[in-house]
């Protein structure tokens, strides 16, 4: 078990480091959304539906566009997670890119798989889903840290965050919790003009702050396992 403050603090502190890197992957990343958000706006989603109701109500040409757009942000994630990694180890992060580019392919199928072990989780209630995304939850910085076989990195994460995932999992809530508060432009202007600016200027921090806090996280569970 851990307590969030010093991963929140450590973000805050890696944002002003590497300012125009996660500038650069932050407004790709906020294009996304205000793109998802534009195709979503005439459409009425209750909060009671469930997947099935809501991909009948989806047009086929927006469920494309939206499952694109996913696709390109998992691949976006690859160079998030190489720049958190570098950051942890202090090295320049175009250099670490470059060893760990050769990686990019078998990254791409480590998360299809990881998707899926946890969709097929969720589709067996929620509990099942939830204790696989935790326990899954260092996958791909196991694999592109300890370029480990994608096969491994299934077992490794499930061992390294045995005793640590009710942390994870108030970390995860505390991210969840401080997002939807963020997400106010959309409740008080949505679809507006203003509304993604804000968006934007919001992401800015608030992305950077929670990607380098995972990072965190994943430092201190695996030295703390590693230790032992």
């Amino acid at each position: 078990m851990f307590t969030v403050l010093p991963a929140f603090k450590y973000g805050w502190q890696e944002i002003q480091k590497k300012l125009m890197l996660f500038l650069v992957l932050t407004l790709i990343f906020s294009a996304a959304d205000i793109v998802s958000s534009y195709l979503l706006k005439d459409i009425v989603i209750d909060e009671n539906m469930d997947l099935m109701q809501i991909s009948e109500i989806l047009p086929v040409d927006t469920m494309l566009k939206i499952a694109g757009i996913s696709f390109a942000l998992l691949i976006l994630n690859f160079f998030v997670v190489v720049l958190v990694l570098a950051r942890l180890k202090a090295e320049k992060p175009t250099d670490y890119l470059k060893r760990k580019f050769k990686l990019f392919p078998n990254y791409i199928l480590l998360m299809i798989l990881k998707m899926l072990a946890i969709g097929l989780g969720l589709m067996f209630f929620i509990v099942p889903g939830i204790v696989l995304l935790l326990a899954l939850y260092f996958m791909e910085y196991l694999f592109i840290d300890k370029e480990m076989p994608i096969l491994d990195t299934f077992k490794a994460s499930w061992d390294i965050t045995k005793g640590y995932r009710v942390g994870i999992f108030f970390f995860e809530f505390n991210l969840y919790v401080l997002g939807m508060f963020l997400a106010f432009p959309q409740t008080f202007w949505p679809n507006t003009m203003i509304t993604y600016i804000l968006m934007v200027l919001i992401n800015l921090i608030w992305l950077p702050f929670s990607w380098s806090a995972r990072g965190f996280i994943y430092k201190m569970v695996w030295q703390a396992k590693t230790s032992l």
